[in-house]
């Protein structure tokens, strides 16, 4: 550097910094006064300026969380007006000054006494100046500088949001994307590996995968069926340093539920039922169930029921009760055991919500066949008509025959019958019958001028 002749020598404050970097890596930098100055380029005239004061300088660094004996070295100010006869001294003011700040005014160096966390405050903003100390005039321009706390890896990466609850559908194709976890790392991203996160799953293999930049979550087998397993528990891991051995790392649970999709049929558990209803059921009531089986849940699970052919289809219908999906069997027409026995009907469930990406795993559809075995009933007999209309002269004697009614038992048992007068009125009494041929005779001597005619009631029953 050239310095022309009426140019002056102006002392010069330098402050030199020197920290202890991650892992042991010595950095340092300086702090300067100088002069502006131009230099002498070939062929150029040398210009001269008049010169100018003012502070060129690096940031200083400390390691936060020291935890040394003694105070952390931080840097050193220095005057080149100062020849080491303690002629200068050295001031510091600012954030910390004093308190976590320190300076040596002889020496000019700076030393950091208390552990500092970067995570509660990055920098520090302070003032330098050298001062004569015999006239307290300085010998510098006050000049501003930084003291950065320098990070280290002290901070786990955390989950935040977590545990997850999530879900997929069954079936979803293998690379399905589940979730986006993020986990987040109180270091400085900005330095070093101390903030840079990658994922990896610890719990969950093989059937899903974490990418390990992004975080997100895939399905990692093809064609995962509910119905063999639902509910998995995820563990992902966070580690700090790029996953590098030594990294910090944190970790969450994801628990994910494969939602239900129509890709199982209905089934019959049996492919022949046999049901027993009695020939004195009722037309329009229930008279038995029936139920095909789907391992699908809700709306997958709904099915309706038809009869599609068998010699009991105008005999019997069939409808669905959607609560307990079961097929209700209801009587259309009344039954008589005497004319027919047994009926069949052949029964299909089917499912109601199809789900044509699956179609390939049906038919959703099942059929089987139901027999109905019809009760024999012991009924009442029967007369051969409804009524009978009989005469009987007047004055005739006591013990006239007037007629003969017949019931007969509709019963396969064809049982002989019994027959007798219900003797609800006065009139009843006026009559007698025989009670295993059924012939009605007078228990009165009758009077047509007194009462023309006569009702009675003759009941029959089985012996």
């Amino acid at each position: 550097m050239r310095i022309t002749s009426t140019s002056c020598i102006c002392p010069v404050l330098v402050c030199l910094c020197f920290v202890q970097r991650c892992y042991g890596a010595a950095h340092h930098g300086s702090i300067k006064v100088t002069r502006n100055q131009t230099k002498h380029m070939e062929g150029e005239t040398e210009v001269h300026h008049r010169p100018k004061r003012g502070w060129v300088w690096n940031q200083f660094f400390v390691l936060e969380e020291h935890m040394g004996p003694d105070p952390q070295y931080v840097g050193k100010l220095h005057s080149n007006s100062d020849k080491g006869d303690g002629s200068v001294k050295y001031i510091l003011t600012g954030e910390g000054a004093g308190t976590i700040f320190i300076i040596d005014d002889t020496t000019g160096d700076i030393h950091s006494t208390k552990s500092l966390d970067r995570e509660q405050k990055t920098h520090y903003v302070l003032h330098a100046q050298a001062i004569d100390r015999r006239t307290n005039k300085p010998l510098e321009p006050e000049s501003e500088f930084i003291i950065k706390v320098q990070d280290i890896n002290d901070n786990a990466p955390k989950f935040t949001d977590g545990p997850y609850i999530v879900t997929v559908p069954e079936m979803s194709e293998m690379g399905t994307s589940v979730l986006q976890v993020t986990a987040t790392d109180a270091d400085d991203p900005t330095y070093g590996n101390s903030a840079r996160v990658v994922y990896s799953i610890l719990q969950g293999q093989p059937y899903f995968s974490v990418d390990p930049k992004t975080g997100v979550i895939r399905t990692a087998l093809h064609n995962m069926d509910r119905e063999a397993r639902e509910h998995y528990s995820v563990v992902i891991q966070a580690k700090d340093m790029a996953g590098q051995v030594g990294g910090l790392s944190g970790s969450t649970t994801v628990n994910i539920t494969l939602t239900d999709v129509n890709d199982n049929p209905p089934r019959f558990p049996q492919k022949h039922y046999q049901l027993y209803v009695p020939e004195s059921a009722q037309v329009g009531s229930a008279v038995g169930k029936i139920k095909a089986n789907d391992a699908d849940t809700g709306s997958n699970a709904d099915m309706k029921y038809t009869i599609i052919n068998g010699d009991g289809s105008g005999v019997f219908s069939i409808s669905t009760d959607k609560d307990t999906r079961e097929g209700i069997l209801s009587l259309k027409k009344p039954l008589n055991y005497e004319k027919k026995k047994s009926y069949t009907l052949n029964i299909e469930g089917a499912n109601t919500h199809l789900d044509f990406r699956f179609s390939h795993l049906g038919p959703f559809k099942d059929v089987t066949m139901l027999k109905i075995i019809v009760g024999d009933v012991d009924e009442p007999p029967l007369f051969t008509m409804p009524s009978y209309i009989m005469e009987v002269y007047e004055n005739a004697k006591i013990g006239t025959a007037v007629g003969t009614v017949t019931a007969q038992d509709p019963d396969t048992a064809n049982s002989l019958v019994r027959y007798f007068i219900d003797h609800n009125t006065e009139e009843d009494r006026y009559f007698t019958i025989d009670a295993s041929t059924g012939t009605i005779k007078t228990a009165k001597i009758f009077d047509r001028e007194e009462t023309p005619w006569y009702n009675i009631t003759v009941a029959a029953s089985e012996i």
